[in-house]
C-alpha cells in the first residue's frame, strides 16, 4: 500500500485555504460596529463644542439669543456723542464707567474756541456718562455766550460784561444760571428784599 495513498493520510491531509471570512475573529465584527458608533459619538460632541465655542465672546440676552453690536453697554462699552468746542467732535466708544473729562480726551482735548468760563458752570468733568449720552463743550461761538456777553435780554439785569446783578435781576434771569432753579431764584428774591447784596 502506497503510504500517500493510504486512508488514514486523508485525515493528515492540509485543509482548504480558508476564505476572508473565516478569519476573522468572531468578536470583531461587534468590536467594528462598537469603533463607528464611537466616532459618530466623537463627531457629535465636537460639533456641539464648536457651537458653543463660536457664540462664547457673544453676549446673551435673557432669551438666550446672542446679541449683535448694537447692545455695546451689555459688554462693558459705552458709545458717547461729542460735540461742541472739541478738537474733533463725533461718535466715540469708551469703556463703561469712562467720564465726561474721558469723552473729551477721546475728542481731542478742548478746541481753540472753547469758553473757559462755561465750562467751568456748567460741564462736570466727573460724571460718569451713561450709554447714547450727548457732551456739549461749550463755544465762544455758541449763540448763548454771545447774547451773554452783549447784556440780558430783559434790560437792567446787569451791565455788558455778561454778570448779573442779583439785586435787580428778575425770576427768570436768576434761573436761567446754572445750578439756580425756581426755589433757589424765590430765595435770592426774599433775601434781597429784607437786606441788598453788597459786593
Amino acid at each position: 500500500m502506497d503510504p500517500l495513498n493510504a486512508p488514514w493520510r486523508v485525515v493528515d491531509a492540509p485543509a482548504a485555504p480558508a476564505s476572508s471570512a473565516d478569519t476573522v475573529a468572531p468578536g470583531l465584527p461587534r468590536l467594528g460596529l462598537v469603533a463607528a458608533i464611537g466616532a459618530i459619538t466623537l463627531l457629535g460632541v465636537l460639533a456641539v463644542a464648536i457651537a458653543v465655542g463660536a457664540s462664547a465672546g457673544r453676549p446673551v440676552d435673557g432669551t438666550g439669543v446672542a446679541l449683535g453690536t448694537d447692545a455695546p453697554e451689555r459688554i462693558g462699552v459705552i458709545v458717547v456723542d461729542v460735540a461742541g468746542a472739541v478738537v474733533a467732535p463725533g461718535v466715540y466708544r469708551l469703556p463703561a464707567g469712562a467720564r465726561v473729562g474721558d469723552a473729551v480726551a477721546a475728542a481731542g482735548g478742548f478746541g481753540p474756541r472753547v469758553d473757559a468760563a462755561r465750562v467751568a458752570a456748567a460741564l462736570n468733568l466727573a460724571a460718569i456718562l451713561e450709554d447714547g449720552a450727548h457732551v456739549v463743550v461749550p463755544s465762544r461761538d455758541d449763540p448763548a455766550a454771545q447774547s451773554e456777553g452783549s447784556g440780558p435780554a430783559g434790560g437792567g439785569g446787569g451791565g455788558n460784561d455778561g454778570l448779573l446783578d442779583l439785586n435787580r435781576a428778575t425770576q427768570a434771569e436768576l434761573e436761567a444760571l446754572p445750578g439756580i432753579g425756581p426755589v433757589t431764584a424765590t430765595k435770592i428774591i426774599d433775601a434781597r428784599s429784607a437786606a441788598p447784596f453788597v459786593a
